[in-house]
C-alpha cells in the first residue's frame, strides 16, 4: 500500500498551490454579462450555469472538488466556464472559441475531475498505463500550467495527475504515473513517445481536450495529433470519448479537426467576437522613428504603474537576436528585467518567469513564445517593441493584460508601414462596434494602414515581404518568392520569429549563450530594492553552466532510443561532459 501522508505535507501542498490560486486584484465581473457569447449545435438543451454553487447542485459535483473550487475563489464563473461546463457535463463534445486568458483551463478540467472521481481510483495494474482523461497541450510552460491548475482541484481527492512533456527528463516522469493515473496533461511529442515505447495506452480515455488547438496545428503538430488519436487504440468521438476542443481563433483548420475528432452533434460555443481585442485593455500607439524605440520604451515603462509599484510589463520583439539586444540595454539601463525566447533551457525560461512572478525582475522581454499559454497572472502592461508580422499575433500579445476582467494597458510602436496593420486597424473597429469604451483608432494610423494595402497591391512580384495569415497563410507566393511559414510549415520564419518549435523536444538541454553579447556579462539583481530602477546589473552576458541547465537522461542504452526522443543529447554527467 501507500505510505500515509502526514498532514504538515498537506499544509505545505496547500500553501504552495492556493497562496496564487486567482488574480483577485481588479477584476471587472459586471463585464461578463456585456460579453457576447453565440452557441449552436448540440442537443440544444444545454443551460448555463450561472455561479459554481449551481454547477454544484444540478450535477452532484464531489465534495473534494466543490471545496477545492472554493478553496480557488471561484464565484462567479467566466462566459466560457458558464457555458461549457454544463454542457460536457450534459454528455457533449464541445469546440470553444475564446480569447486566451478567459478561463478555459477550468472550464475542461471541472467536468474531467467529476468523472474522474465518480470513478473512483483504479487499482494498480501490470503494463501500459490507461488514463481516463488525456489534456495535450502546445508547449511544456503550458502544460505546467494546466498542470498546476489541476492539482488544485484535485487536492486531496485521491485523483492522480501527472505532466508528460518534452524539454525535461523522461525517466522522472515515467516513474510518477507507473502506479497508475488518472489524468495526464501532455505535449503530442512526448506523449506519441510513450505510447510508440508501449508505456502508455489510450485505450481507457474518457475524456480528451485539446487545448490551444490552434496553436499546435501552427506547430505543426498535427500529424502527432492523428497518430495519438486514431492509431493507438482511443474510443472513437461519441462511442466512449468525450471532446472538448480550446482554440482562440477559429481558421479553416480548426473547422477540419473538429470535423474529424468531434461527435458531429457537437456543441458550438464562441465568445465574444474570434479574432478581436478585448475592451478591457487600453491600447496606445506611438508613431516614431526607429532609431527613437529604445528612448520611447524607457519612457513607456515610466507611465505605466502597477498596484504596488512597477507595473508588472511584457516587452515583445520578432526576433532572438533583438529580444537579446533590447534586454541587454535595459539592464545597462539600469532596469530589472528579465528575457525568455526559444533559444534558451528550460531552466532558463522557468528563472525567468519565476523572477517575474515574484517580482525580482518587472520587465520581461520576449519573442512571441511568450504570447500564449504561459502562467502569467497579473500582467499590467504589454508593449509591441517590434508590432508582429500578422493580426492574430498582435491579439495573443495584447490579450496577456486584461486577463479574466482585469484592466490592462498595451502600446505598441510603429515606425513604418507594417505588415499587420489592416488587421489590427480591423480589430479596433469592431472591439469598437461592440463596446463604445473600447480604444478609438488613430487616424494617422488609419491612413497608414491604406497606404500598406495599397503599397501591397503595388508590390506584387517585387520583392514584397509582408501579408498577414489570411491573405498569405503559409504558402510559396510571389511577394518576393520566399516561403511564409507563418501557418502549417515547422521551423522558423524569414523573419527568425521562434513563436513556434517544430517539435516540443527540440533543442532542449543544449547550453545556449545570449546571442550577440559579450561573454563577460553576468546578471544579478539586488532584492533589497523593488524599484524599477536598481543599478544591479553588470555590463555584458555571462555563459554559465549549471547542474539545473543539464539534463541527464541516465542509462541511455537501457531506456533505449526512438524517433521521439532522436532530437535528444546524449548521455553526460550531472557535473559536464
Amino acid at each position: 500500500g501507500e505510505m500515509p501522508v502526514s498532514n504538515d505535507h498537506w499544509v505545505a501542498e496547500e500553501s504552495r498551490l492556493f497562496k496564487q490560486a486567482h488574480v483577485s486584484a481588479g477584476i471587472d465581473f459586471k463585464k461578463y454579462d456585456d460579453i457576447e457569447v453565440k452557441t449552436h449545435g448540440g442537443s440544444r438543451e444545454e443551460t448555463p450555469i450561472e455561479t459554481f454553487q449551481e454547477a454544484c447542485d444540478r450535477f452532484s459535483l464531489p465534495d473534494e472538488l466543490t471545496a477545492n473550487i472554493d478553496r480557488c475563489n471561484y464565484n462567479v464563473p467566466t462566459p466560457v466556464q458558464k457555458h461549457s461546463i454544463p454542457a460536457v457535463l450534459d454528455g457533449s463534445d464541445v469546440l470553444v472559441t475564446a480569447q486566451t486568458g478567459s478561463g478555459k483551463t477550468a472550464a475542461f478540467l471541472v467536468p474531467i475531475i467529476t468523472a474522474a472521481l465518480k470513478a473512483g481510483r483504479k487499482p494498480p495494474q501490470e503494463g501500459a498505463v490507461c488514463p481516463t482523461s488525456v489534456v495535450l497541450s502546445p508547449t511544456r510552460e503550458l502544460c505546467q500550467q494546466i498542470t498546476v491548475e489541476a492539482e488544485r482541484l484535485t487536492f486531496r481527492s485521491g485523483a492522480r495527475v501527472c505532466a508528460i512533456y518534452g524539454g525535461a527528463d523522461a525517466i522522472p516522469q515515467l516513474r510518477k504515473f507507473a502506479g497508475g493515473i488518472e489524468i495526464v496533461v501532455c505535449t503530442p511529442g512526448r506523449l506519441e513517445d510513450f505510447l510508440q515505447r508501449g508505456v502508455m495506452s489510450m485505450e481507457e480515455v474518457k475524456f480528451l481536450a485539446l487545448d490551444e488547438a490552434d496553436r499546435m496545428l501552427d506547430m505543426g503538430f498535427e500529424p502527432q495529433i492523428r497518430e495519438i488519436i486514431e492509431n493507438h487504440g482511443m474510443p472513437q468521438a461519441g462511442k466512449g470519448r468525450q471532446t472538448m476542443m480550446f482554440s482562440a481563433t477559429f481558421p479553416k483548420e480548426i473547422q477540419t479537426l473538429a470535423m474529424d475528432f468531434l461527435d458531429p452533434k457537437y456543441y458550438s460555443i464562441s465568445v465574444g467576437r474570434v479574432g478581436s481585442t478585448t475592451s478591457s485593455v487600453e491600447q496606445r500607439f506611438e508613431d516614431l522613428s526607429y532609431g527613437d524605440k529604445f528612448d520611447q520604451l524607457l519612457q513607456t515603462l515610466k507611465q505605466v504603474k502597477g498596484q504596488n509599484g512597477p507595473a508588472k510589463t511584457i516587452v515583445f520583439a520578432n526576433s532572438k537576436g533583438m529580444v537579446d539586444d533590447v534586454t541587454y540595454q535595459l539592464q545597462n539601463s539600469r532596469i530589472r528585467c528579465t528575457s525568455m525566447h526559444g533559444g534558451v533551457s528550460q531552466s532558463q525560461r522557468d528563472r525567468a518567469l519565476r523572477d517575474l512572478k515574484t517580482g525580482r525582475a518587472h520587465v520581461l522581454v520576449a519573442t512571441d513564445v511568450a504570447a500564449r499559454g504561459l502562467d502569467l497572472p497579473g500582467i499590467d502592461h504589454v508593449i509591441n517593441y517590434d508590432l508582429p508580422l500578422n493580426g492574430e499575433d498582435y491579439v495573443h500579445r495584447v490579450g496577456r493584460t486584461g486577463r479574466i476582467g482585469n484592466k490592462g494597458v498595451a502600446t505598441s510602436f510603429v515606425t513604418r508601414v507594417e505588415p499587420a496593420l489592416q488587421d489590427i486597424v480591423r480589430s479596433l473597429r469592431d472591439a469598437r462596434k461592440q463596446d463604445k469604451t473600447a480604444s478609438e483608432v488613430p487616424g494617422w494610423m488609419q491612413e497608414m494602414a491604406m497606404s500598406s494595402a495599397r503599397g501591397r497591391s503595388q508590390s506584387r512580384g517585387r520583392g514584397y515581404r509582408g501579408g498577414s495569415r489570411e491573405s498569405y497563410g503559409g504558402r510559396s507566393n510571389s511577394y518576393g518568392g520566399y516561403r511564409n511559414s507563418s501557418r502549417g510549415f515547422r521551423g522558423r520564419d524569414s523573419w527568425d520569429r521562434d513563436d513556434r518549435d517544430s517539435r516540443d523536444s527540440r533543442d532542449f538541454g543544449r547550453d545556449r549563450d545570449y546571442g550577440r553579447r559579450p561573454r563577460d556579462f553576468q546578471r544579478s539583481f539586488r532584492d533589497d530594492d523593488d524599484d524599477l530602477f536598481d543599478g544591479g546589473f553588470r555590463n555584458g552576458f555571462r555563459r554559465s553552466r549549471s547542474t539545473d541547465d543539464d539534463y541527464n537522461y541516465g542509462n541511455a542504452n537501457e531506456y533505449g532510443r526512438s524517433r521521439g526522443f532522436s532530437s535528444y543529447p546524449k548521455a553526460v554527467p550531472m557535473n559536464g561532459p
